[in-house]
């Protein structure tokens, strides 16, 4: 009985464990139903759908910085190393384009 009573309570807590997750504050999560986009979560607990849904990535919606060496060639033919540094944000109502219209979002 004790056997059959574990068999029934195991998948039972896997299930109930994969409905539930959290986006932490400053993160969107982008929700995949049947790998089709369905929704974009904000922060905070949230549910999905086990087997059906999935968490197919979560953006920073910090500002981040992205740091670029440039090398370049002056008027007097010397070539000159500059460090370039351009700070950007995904907004929110922006989320969707960014996860999935650049090529590298994380």
């Amino acid at each position: 009985m004790d056997l059959l009573l574990y068999l029934l309570l195991l998948p039972l807590s896997v299930i109930l464990f994969g409905i539930f997750f959290i986006i932490k504050q400053q993160r969107a999560g982008i929700i995949e139903r049947f790998g089709k986009f369905h929704s974009v979560r904000q922060s905070g607990l949230q549910l999905k759908i086990p087997i059906v849904d999935k968490l197919a990535g979560k953006l920073s919606l910090k500002i981040q910085q992205l740091d670029v060496i440039v090398e370049t060639k002056t008027k007097d033919d010397v070539f000159v190393k500059i460090k370039v540094s351009v700070q950007y944000k995904v907004i929110k109502e922006k989320v969707y384009d960014a996860f999935y219209k650049l090529d590298f979002p994380h």
